[in-house]
């Protein structure tokens, strides 16, 4: 048992699970007093009770003010102290694939050496956890783990893998390495690479002699997809286990930030299975979708699409399709570094990967924004978020609105001119935190690759808030972990095993606790009824083991969440 959990908030936890139970049917109003809760509303306030009736929130204050409110028949639950904190909301989670990385042989970005992989290896092929078909199929490996093609090599062009496919794909999604056996099985060989846009040749490794060596990036790998089997895993079975997961960490929204693609049209396998599973009220949380679309191709008709969806979805009130995700770039990291810098990188002359051209960006964001469609940016690279901006920027005066808050995710450079756009064009930056952090990838992956003055604004998190930004709090999970008390940890130390990135970009204790509740809760159009504990607002609640409002740093990474409540109904409690 935690040192913070006291064997009295177990025994609360029981009655408070069975008192709900039994009040779920009634029109009992419950009031949960005595406790330290966190509202999350303009004032930032912090009060002693908080009242809900079925599935919303009546009042909050003092326990004789919102008994006052409540009436009868009430029913009092003692916090007995304990922290409460709003459902907290994450700006930019791949649930599907983040339950698929449950399910699924995945290294959760961890490095493993050659030794540990060639075993971590036949476990998946042993268990079927890493095959799709007759191919080793494994996800999540450390950007590392690209530096070294030789050992890749001497593991799965061994004669033991002889007639095996294998690919390996990287945790950040864009980069990926597979064998000889599969690049033959895809027909990638040197002729075709030379037959392809000089553009799209940067995505495949070569070796000195002039052969690919394995490692595919970005849009590259579409050939490799063309000849993989398709997972065995159902989307919808996927999305049930991200469900219980990221209940389990208190997250009771998200926005889905690729779900499928616009060349799906209706038959989008990620939608479908969020209505299933909403019809069948396996879906506690708020999701808020949008589509991935193509910035250089005609916009009318992904329009369509997202239109069709969101009129489909209507009347769901936990699922909608909001707009678009826009790649703007890759990533930084070396060898791929597709990310889209103003300075070239150090070590090939290049300036990343534009995917997008900025004057068709902005033709369709204007387009979007005229139809009250999210746009929502990958932006990496500083070059990158300045095209973004600018695409926004068009929309803003074209169209004369200010009022949709599109949201640039990722943010790893941005030029100091872009610090105070985010604020005059209400561009909302979603942020991953957890990777604000001196290690292996920003340390040496990175630092020795770019300008040192686009390195001293990686992450530029309180920059951007010192310049009127509002900041969300984003995961991208499964490339990185959901748990949002440990990017808040990251957010406020900045420290990794390699020392302290950029200290000036430190945020602090409340700004990060707003960013994971209200200031998310805008990013994915929902402030008006999720994200604080206010009166008229859904009932969405976590009990956490810890006061997250005073505890260090080092203790508010290890926070535990007691229970979790979506809509007035416990989602999630702690095993006994």
């Amino acid at each position: 048992m935690s040192k913070f959990l006291s064997p009295v908030l177990c025994c609360l936890t029981i009655l408070l699970i069975n008192g709900l139970a039994i009040c779920q049917n009634l029109d009992v109003a419950t009031i949960f007093h005595n406790g330290k809760i966190f509202t999350a509303d303009v004032r930032g306030a912090v009060v002693q009770s908080v009242a809900i009736r079925q599935d919303k929130i009546i009042a909050t204050g003092t326990l004789d003010e919102v008994r006052k409110k409540a009436g009868k028949p009430v029913k009092l639950i003692d916090l007995m102290g304990h922290t409460m904190l709003p459902g907290l909301v994450d700006s930019h989670n791949h649930a599907t694939g983040g339950g698929r990385s449950l399910m699924t042989a995945h290294l959760n970005d961890h490095y493993i050496n050659g030794d540990s992989l060639a075993a971590y290896a036949k476990y998946a092929i042993s268990t079927k956890r890493g095959l799709r078909g007759d191919v080793l199929f494994i996800q999540g490996f450390h950007s590392n783990t690209w530096k070294d093609t030789r050992m890749l090599e001497s593991i799965f062009d061994d004669s033991s893998y002889a007639g095996r496919a294998v690919a390996l794909k990287g945790s950040d999604g864009h980069t990926a390495w597979v064998n000889k056996t599969m690049l033959k099985r895809a027909g990638i060989s040197a002729e075709l690479i030379r037959s392809l846009p000089e553009a799209d040749q940067q995505y495949f490794g070569m070796t000195s002699s002039g052969e690919p060596n394995g490692l595919i990036s970005e849009s590259g790998f579409s050939l490799i997809d063309k000849v993989l089997p398709s997972s065995a895993i159902k989307s919808s079975d996927a999305l049930a286990e991200a469900v219980r997961h990221l209940n389990m960490l208190g997250i009771t929204a998200w926005m889905d930030p690729s779900a499928g693609n616009v060349e799906d049209g209706m038959t989008n396998d990620m939608l479908l299975a969020y209505k299933d599973i909403s019809g069948r009220h396996a879906l506690t949380a708020h999701v808020t979708a949008v589509i991935r679309g193509d910035g250089n191709a005609p916009v009318a008709p992904q329009l369509a699409v997202v239109k069709n969806w969101k009129e489909k979805l209507a009347n769901d009130d936990n699922v909608s399709v909001v707009g678009f995700k826009i790649f703007a770039d890759g990533v930084m990291e070396f060898p791929t570094q597709t990310a889209s810098m103003s300075v070239p990188y150090k070590n090939s002359g290049l300036h990343g990967s534009r995917m997008v051209d900025p004057e068709k960006f902005k033709a369709f964001a204007i387009a979007a924004d005229k139809e009250k469609l999210l746009v929502h940016v990958h932006a990496i690279g500083d070059l990158a978020v300045t095209d973004a901006l600018n695409a926004i920027a068009a929309a803003r005066i074209e169209n004369k609105n200010s009022d949709m808050p599109h949201s640039i995710t990722h943010l790893q450079c941005v030029s100091p001119s872009d610090l105070e756009r985010f604020s005059k064009l209400n561009v909302l930056a979603c942020m991953q935190m957890l990777w604000a952090t001196a290690d292996i990838y920003t340390d040496e992956l990175v630092k020795p690759y770019i300008d040192e003055t686009a390195y001293a604004y990686m992450y530029p998190a309180h920059s951007i808030q010192q310049h009127g930004g509002l900041v969300c709090g984003a995961s991208d999970w499964p490339v990185s972990s959901a748990n949002p008390f440990e990017a808040i940890y990251i957010a406020e130390s900045r420290r990794g095993n390699a020392g302290v990135l950029n200290e000036k970009e430190m945020m602090n204790r409340m700004d990060m606790l707003n960013a994971y509740t209200i200031n998310a809760a805008k990013a994915i159009l929902r402030d008006k009824s999720i994200g604080s504990i206010e009166p008229g607002k859904q009932a969405d609640f976590v009990l956490v083991d810890r006061d997250v409002l005073t505890v260090s740093s080092q203790e508010v990474k290890n926070t535990k969440v007691q229970w979790t409540m979506f809509g007035g109904k416990i989602v999630y409690e702690i095993p006994k």
